[in-house]
């Protein structure tokens, strides 16, 4: 087996198609099922499409191969190198999630506070202002228990109510009721640690703030 799959390798590096497609086949479920399982243990809950990121994970295998970036020493390495390269695909996902999606927390009907990430991004000049509202932010957001914390954590990386429904099993309304009250209860404690007297005009939200 250990010459086959160096055979493989190889003329997966000379871009041999049907190289390519053995070791898909033979490595899609070791990939796929890694992914699963490390995403539900470490609550990846932004990897919701697990075929894009297995195609990934491939096509960067792949172009390592062709530029000579991965040695083949054996399955446990290759296995490894899959491994790692899922990792990094997911941690890419996670930054285009937060760069791609403009997140919202001040609406009366979503409970109250609102903002917008892009325009706090761009509007924190100073990094320390920027390191200190976004340390009670996060403050705020963990002491908030542990339902309405996962519901609001998923808002805050962007997903609409079906998709947190999907990912956590809860009912639209379920989902909609622990959106609210966490948005209620996260104006509060952000009142609290002086979020919204400190940060609050950063994000041009002063007057909505004082309602």
């Amino acid at each position: 087996m250990s010459d086959e799959l160096a055979d493989l390798v190889e003329r997966a590096r000379g871009q041999d198609p049907e190289a390519e497609a053995a070791l898909y086949a033979r490595y899609e479920r070791f990939v796929r099922r890694r992914l699963a399982e490390t995403r539900s243990r470490r609550n990846w809950f932004w990897l919701t499409d697990l075929d894009s990121a297995v195609q990934d994970v491939f096509t960067q295998f792949f172009t390592a191969l062709r530029g000579d970036k991965f040695s083949y020493e054996g399955e446990r390495r290759l296995e490894g190198f899959l491994l790692r390269t899922g990792f990094f695909v997911a941690m890419n996902l996670k930054d285009k999630a937060r760069e791609e999606q403009a997140i919202s927390l001040f609406d009366h009907e979503e409970g109250g506070l609102r903002f917008d990430v892009e325009s706090f991004a761009e509007g924190v000049y100073d990094q320390l202002d920027r390191q200190r509202c976004l340390k009670l932010l996060a403050k705020a957001v963990a002491s908030l228990n542990e339902n309405r914390r996962e519901i609001m954590e998923r808002t805050l990386l962007g997903q609409k109510v079906r998709e947190i429904c999907a990912a956590t099993g809860r009912s639209a309304s379920s989902v909609s009721g622990l959106k609210f009250n966490a948005g209620v209860e996260l104006r509060k404690k952000l009142s609290e640690v002086g979020f919204l007297d400190q940060c609050a005009e950063l994000f041009g939200l002063r007057g909505t703030m004082d309602d």
